[in-house]
């Protein structure tokens, strides 16, 4: 009689454990190295540490120079102290930045049980890759602290002679100055700080929609990092069954939103937004939303919303003026056929901008629009993007009393677009950007001039200050909710 045949472990079927397990494992690691990464951070931020590893990478280097220039009250043991104190500060450093890279692959490179993995979402290179740089740098810094003390020991326990002790004192000197360098540009930006969101300061924006159909809510997915988008998506299809009968989840959350917008402007109480969550939210997304353990409650969706608003604020410059002029009565609200608003940063660098244009049709129809936007000396320099222009309903002076009512309704009567802009690195000074409305037979409607100023150093609104902005944000939130 034949033995029978053993079969053989499926480990993708619905049947087997093996997915489970391994779903199981995964997060197992992501927890332990998540808990390393939260505790070297900590110790590394600390206090004034940060403060105290700049101060000591630029006193060994000056040290070690007095060594070298033979001034008499220098000490070989004062400078090795300040290299050696220097290098037992930058361990901790250096272990933050391994758990924090290990951390972020598990989280966006290993796939979870249901196979889904996060190389579908924009970013996810760009993040590694900038955790990669700062773990080479953090060795370099840590590399440059030891073999700066170990160059002062040689001179000053072995016989050396003029030459070769001149030679190291340089190179002591010269490896303070490259852990100077380096940690300017590392202690004022550590990653990862965030436990809710810890990928969320290394992430920013490439591909995005021209046009905003839900303007908030749109800006706000386009800056999420890759795990945070992931867990955004699975919020929404949860949302299915919690929203009035008259909502979708995008257009709750989306009303949601702008009454947590006016919260932060002081024009809404918090009993207020309460309210305004209830008009479009089931009384069971109510108690998710008010449940600190879930990952998008209200605290959560205060602090992304002013993680876009420090990356965006010309598009929230654009709705607070169209809040005044609502409650202001403008004409250009009913009595104007073409309402035509933009933002674009006075200041920028790096030869990019992000301009915001806001369209209200007032002509009573849906119309077939085109914008030509004009960028002298830009890349390129004229840019066409035609859209269907929906008619706004009038707005009564007594009703835009109601801050929500009368921003929802705006803004979904609005057309907004995100349109990037570009220059070459080598253009400079003031620059001026035309935005012209014309109609379906090519006739202008009308037309708009701004001006910007292009600069080769970093501003308030460019890529880099804009990140470094959106994760102090975040943080100072943070801190305040807590207290």
């Amino acid at each position: 009689m034949e033995a029978p045949i053993p079969k053989l472990p499926t480990p993708y079927s619905d049947s087997s454990k093996f997915g489970v397990s391994n779903q199981r494992a995964l997060s197992r690691r992501v927890a332990a190295r998540d808990t390393g990464r939260r505790f070297w951070t900590r110790i590394s931020g600390s206090a004034q540490t940060p403060l105290i590893r700049q101060a000591l990478s630029l006193v060994a280097p000056i040290c070690a120079g007095l060594l070298l220039v033979k001034w008499d009250f220098a000490s070989y043991d004062a400078a090795i102290a300040a290299y050696t104190l220097l290098a037992v500060l930058l361990i901790p450093t250096n272990l933050a930045a391994a758990f924090a890279r290990m951390s972020a692959r598990d989280r966006l490179k290993l796939r979870d049980g249901s196979q889904r993995s996060m190389d579908a979402y924009p970013g996810v290179e760009r993040i590694l890759n900038t955790l990669r740089e700062r773990s080479l740098r953090e060795r370099i810094r840590l590399l440059s602290a030891v073999l700066g003390a170990l160059a002062l020991i040689a001179v000053r326990d072995l016989e050396t002679g003029n030459t070769l002790g001149s030679m190291l004192l340089g190179a002591s000197v010269a490896l303070g100055a490259l852990c100077f360098l380096n940690s300017l540009l590392l202690d004022d930006s550590i990653p990862m700080r965030s436990n809710s969101f810890p990928l969320l300061s290394l992430h920013a924006p490439t591909l995005h929609d021209s046009t905003l159909n839900r303007p908030l809510s749109d800006l706000m997915v386009a800056h999420l990092d890759p795990e945070t988008a992931a867990a955004w998506d699975d919020w929404k299809i949860s949302l299915m069954d919690s929203v009035r009968g008259n909502q979708t989840p995008d257009s709750a959350i989306e009303h949601l939103l702008r009454a947590v917008h006016l919260n932060e402007r002081g024009m809404l109480n918090d009993a207020r937004l309460m309210t305004e969550a209830k008009r479009v939210f089931k009384v069971t997304a109510i108690d998710s939303l008010i449940d600190k353990s879930n990952k998008f409650d209200l605290k959560s969706l205060r602090t992304l919303l002013a993680h876009t608003k420090a990356w965006e604020p010309g598009l929230f410059r654009l709705i607070d003026r169209l809040q005044d002029s609502a409650i202001r009565g403008d004409h250009s609200m009913n009595e104007v056929s073409w309402r035509l608003d933009l933002d674009l940063p006075p200041r920028c660098s790096q030869g990019q901008a992000d301009l915001f244009v806001m369209l209200h049709n007032n002509t009573g129809a849906n119309t077939n629009v085109k914008l030509d936007v004009v960028v002298a000396e830009g890349e390129p320099a004229l840019q066409t993007i035609r859209v269907e222009a929906r008619a706004s309903r009038p707005i009564d002076r007594a009703r835009a009393t109601d801050q929500v009512d009368s921003l929802g309704r705006l803004l979904d009567d609005a057309t907004v677009l995100w349109i990037g802009l570009a220059w070459p690195d080598s253009k400079l000074g003031s620059h001026p950007v035309q935005v012209t409305l014309r109609g379906e037979y090519g006739e202008t409607l009308s037309s708009v001039v701004v001006q910007t100023t292009l600069s080769s150093k970093a501003q308030q609104e460019s890529v880099g200050q804009r990140m470094s902005d959106a994760a102090s944000a975040v943080r100072r939130l943070a801190l305040s909710i807590a207290d």
